[in-house]
């Protein structure tokens, strides 16, 4: 089986593009609603928490069972995803004064964290989010900021957990695919070798296996992307 970065879907609009920009990578991943984690087994190597359109502070806001994720492999939030591991964990999050949304720039980063590693103070983000995290956990650490947002980014000590508030996977996060290689192969440790080819290889060996000397019944809407 494959080594594989999975990603829990919160409802975003831009969960699709987190998972274009890992296979941008020749890097598998998976997406999956957060509320049917599939089995963490061996080779998920790592686990990318969406946005959403859910404010945290909404009582009908996902809330995911991380309890076999956090702590035990490396794991990202992004937006919704960074804010429910900081509220999740005894930090503050509220309704921020104005919405924050469009490009910002970090003015600050902690340059020896290895998410970090080769972007540079001005890097240009994209925020799109209405609430902000006041205050971190007790064992989180800042390691980016903005002019608006004090917590742009930060860590949980003595683990592999980060938070990001920005969007990495769009084209005004101008280092976005460079965090996103940060992670998944730096951090993550996944070999850069999965190719649309071989995804294909592997899914007939797959269906072969299954289906045996089997008869199939195969129905398609039409269009390249449900072919």
């Amino acid at each position: 089986m494959q080594d594989m970065i999975l990603i829990l879907d919160f409802g975003s609009q831009y969960t699709q593009l987190i998972a274009r920009r890992v296979r941008e990578l020749n890097v598998y991943c998976e997406i999956h609603p957060f509320h049917a984690i599939p089995a963490i087994t061996k080779h998920v190597k790592g686990v990318i928490l969406s946005g959403s359109p859910y404010s945290t502070l909404n009582p009908e806001a996902p809330k995911p069972n991380l309890t076999e994720i956090k702590g035990k492999v490396p794991l990202l939030g992004v937006c919704f995803g960074a804010q429910h591991l900081a509220l999740a964990n005894g930090g503050d999050v509220a309704p921020s004064k104005i919405r924050e949304y469009g490009r910002a720039n970090l003015k600050h980063i902690d340059d020896s964290c290895g998410l970090f590693a080769g972007i540079h103070t001005g890097s240009q983000v994209w925020m799109s989010h209405a609430d902000t995290i006041l205050a971190l956990p007790p064992q989180a650490t800042r390691i980016a900021a903005t002019t608006d947002v004090a917590n742009a980014a930060f860590r949980f000590e003595n683990e592999a957990t980060w938070g990001i508030q920005f969007h990495p996977e769009v084209y005004h996060s101008k280092d976005g695919l460079k965090l996103l290689k940060n992670f998944v192969v730096s951090i993550c440790g996944i070999a850069q070798d999965w190719t649309p080819k071989a995804f294909i290889e592997e899914t007939i060996d797959d269906l072969r296996a299954k289906i045996g000397k089997g008869k199939v019944v195969l129905g398609l809407s039409g269009g390249v992307d449900s072919t």
